[in-house]
């Protein structure tokens, strides 16, 4: 392969333009080790900020979360993220739903029915427990 000066010579700009302190590692006040990144943006690691979401909303909201995620004993941890919906009502169900919408974990959808349909974001499927190919399944359309 010919190198090309030209390119290199924009390679090594960009390098240089891009803030070094994003991919240090620091650690958190938890101790858990994170980015620089992350602190600067966040003030904590991505576990404190998703326990802070945990603590924010109610225990029976988060049992709902994972309900509408298909995060249950009965399935393998493979399965998790199947589905991505939850009918609520008036009522109870429909005001948990809401805490999770203000706390950034849920989307309100289509009313069908007397009926609202709730979605987990990406953020409440992390808080839920899916690894990765779980929150893929649960974000197709």
């Amino acid at each position: 392969m010919i190198t090309n000066p030209a390119q290199i010579t924009r390679h090594h700009l960009a390098n240089q333009a891009a803030p070094a302190y994003s991919l240090i590692r620091k650690v958190c006040a938890c101790g858990k080790a994170s980015t620089a990144k992350q602190l600067a943006q966040y003030g904590k690691c991505a576990a404190c900020a998703l326990e802070a979401v945990r603590d924010a909303i109610m225990p029976g909201d988060f049992a709902k979360l994972q309900h509408m995620l298909g995060v249950v004993q009965q399935y393998p941890k493979s399965k998790w993220g199947w589905r991505n919906y939850f009918a609520a009502g008036s009522g109870q169900q429909y005001e948990a739903m809401q805490r999770l919408v203000a706390a950034g974990l849920a989307t309100a959808g289509r009313a069908a029915n007397e009926m609202t349909y709730f979605h987990a974001t990406r953020m409440g499927c992390k808080a839920a427990g899916l690894d990765a190919a779980g929150i893929k399944r649960a974000l197709e359309e």
